[in-house]
Formats: structure tokens, sequence, C-alpha cells
């Protein structure tokens, strides 16, 4: 799911503010109460693995993000993940897309039918997302 929130910021936005946004706009809206909800960040063993690269995350927003939110991690296959405080979840149905390969497919301006539906793929277009600014 894009948050439109999310998608109408013209600068990339770090996971920590989008998980805090997410969180206070669905407190907010009163549809869940707040001793109910838990949001989590869902990714790829990619992403994961991207915690421990120098210079990639800044590391006490890596801690909170595990601290305050949890993370859940879908293994790619060839993967091992072993972090504390991270639940892992096996793919049911092993395949390679992932959301880093769909966003370098579009700034790439490749096709990505089939990856991901066409009300994604049409939301995607009309909002320019994931283009670099000589590709818009």
């Amino acid at each position: 799911m894009v948050d439109s929130w999310e998608a109408k910021q013209s600068n990339y936005q770090r996971t920590l503010t989008v998980l805090a946004r997410i969180s206070s706009s669905v407190c907010e809206s009163k549809s869940i109460p707040r001793e109910s909800l838990r949001v989590i960040l869902v990714c790829g063993s990619d992403l994961l693995e991207s915690f421990g690269i120098p210079g990639v995350w800044i590391r006490e927003q890596v801690r909170a993000i595990c601290r305050d939110y949890g993370v859940v991690c879908i293994r790619r296959e060839g993967k091992d993940i072993e972090r504390n405080n991270i639940k892992v979840v096996d793919e049911l149905v092993p395949n390679q897309i992932s959301s880093t390969r769909v966003r370098e497919c579009i700034s790439r301006r490749l096709s990505i039918k089939y990856l991901t539906p066409d009300d994604v793929i049409e939301y995607v277009k009309q909002q320019s997302l994931y283009l670099d600014s000589t590709n818009k």
C-alpha cells in the first residue's frame, strides 16, 4: 500500500517518519483504538540486509523501528536471516519480485505489468512516482 501522504511528498521520507505518520493518522481517524493498533514494517530480506550496510540507515532509527514498531521480513529464496526481535516469514511461493526491483524497473521505464496490480501501476504513473529528475 502506498500511503497517500507519502506519495505526495516531493522528497524521500525516512521509514521511521512514515511509520509514525501512519500510526498517528490511523489513531486520529479513530477507526482503530490506539491500544489495538500495531504498525509493523513489512519488508523483504533485501531491505533487512541493508540495515547493516554503513551509511544506508541511521543506526538509532533502525533501533527505533525494531523497538517501537517491529519488523516482519519475508525471506527471499536463498537468503538466511537471523536477527533478534524480527519475525521471519518464509515465502509460500518463491519469487524474486520485490519493491526494490519494481522501483528499479519504473526508474528505467521498464514494464511492471504482472508484477503489481493495474490500479497500482496507474497510480504510480499518475503521480510520476519513482522516476528520478532526469526521467520525469
